[in-house]
């Protein structure tokens, strides 16, 4: 069985680099470049270094879990960037991680993460190889997630979105990942209510947006869909929600991890996050590991094998719980197994 909630490999600072400008510290299992450490590059104005440290500690262990549950070939890493100014440093910051990771050698792999682009992964790109964000393709990492994401709608739904009777769902965070989903939705014939800072983000044509001071956590809802911050679901939240399934975009959605279990324990499933937003992890293991097969895909091949892969894996998980195994243990038995080839090769043998 794959180990996603037990005996965690040690997460660590493998290369750093501290100026008074600009501080990047690359974070990650201790690896090697046959299973690279995997995650994208954030750049936050972090109160300081030891915060930005262990943001970045924080996050490559939730990037272990994905990546083990998936089988994906890599292993959990991240690049935390911090500067007090950080649209003043993105040359700077470029410089400096083609610099880390030519130091290691292909022992890390990175790609987008908040405030940092795909065109900066085309300027990373044209430094060092070690860097997977789907540049040149069609394929959107975004986009990607997106999908996965709809697959573990599908397997809570228990059917495909077309054969499945339309309800009511409500996304929070209409960015690249929760647009996506919420547009699906809509298009499906979903009642959909948005949640978003940017009122025209969440606007768009047949959704209904509402004020982000509004109470949405009282509204009945079928589905639940946070794809905005870390953090959003506090115990008041939790008490007061009225809906039939959550299911995460966002990575660590609830401030305590014990608030979920209270969903749970009130029948409410509560996807775990790493099992819903693999997509653009999935999609990684496509372009490392079948590299012939991804140059020759279009994107909706890419998409459509993240979802289905979602959806069996969400599936199953849902199936282990209905026979009355713990979260944990129902993580363990949909894992992939340790020595599994990369997930990424299942695609090129389908082409």
């Amino acid at each position: 069985m794959g180990s996603t909630t037990n005996h965690t490999p040690p997460v660590t600072v493998l290369a750093e680099h501290v100026s008074d400008h600009l501080s990047v510290f690359v974070v990650g299992e201790a690896t090697d470049a046959k299973r690279p450490a995997n995650g994208g590059l954030r750049l936050l104005n972090y109160p300081s270094d030891e915060a930005c440290i262990a943001d970045g500690q924080r996050l490559a262990g939730l990037m272990t879990h994905k990546h083990d549950l998936y089988g994906t070939g890599f292993a959990g890493g991240k690049i935390v960037a911090r500067a007090s100014d950080p649209a003043a440093v993105k040359e700077e910051l470029i410089s400096v991680t083609a610099e880390l990771l030519e130091s290691l050698d292909g022992a890390m792999i990175t790609g987008c993460d908040l405030n940092t682009s795909l065109e900066d992964m085309e300027r990373l790109t044209a430094l060092t190889p070690h860097v997977l964000a789907a540049v040149g393709s069609p394929v959107d990492a975004s986009a990607a997630t997106a999908h996965g994401t709809l697959g573990a709608v599908e397997a809570v739904l228990g059917n495909k979105l077309e054969d499945a009777e339309p309800g009511r769902a409500l996304v929070h965070g209409c960015g690249a990942v929760g647009g996506t989903v919420a547009r699906t939705l809509v298009d499906h014939g979903w009642t959909v209510f948005t949640v978003d800072l940017s009122r025209e983000r969440a606007g768009f044509k047949g959704a209904t947006p509402l004020p982000n001071d509004c109470p949405w956590w009282e509204l009945e809802l079928d589905l639940l869909l946070p794809c905005s911050i870390s953090g959003l679901i506090d115990a008041s939240i939790t008490a007061a929600l009225r809906t039939k399934a959550v299911v995460p975009a966002a990575n660590a959605p609830f401030q305590d991890p014990q608030l979920a279990e209270s969903l749970r324990e009130r029948d409410i499933p509560v996807l775990p996050d790493p099992l819903v937003n693999a997509g653009a992890v999935i999609a990684d293991s496509i372009e490392r590991f079948s590299p012939e097969a991804w140059k020759g895909a279009g994107a909706e091949d890419v998409y459509t094998f993240v979802r289905d892969e979602v959806r069996q894996r969400a599936s199953k998980y849902l199936n282990q719980r209905d026979q009355g195994l713990s979260v944990g243990a129902a993580l363990n038995e949909v894992a992939a197994a340790p020595r599994t080839e990369p997930i990424g090769l299942s695609f090129g043998e389908t082409e």
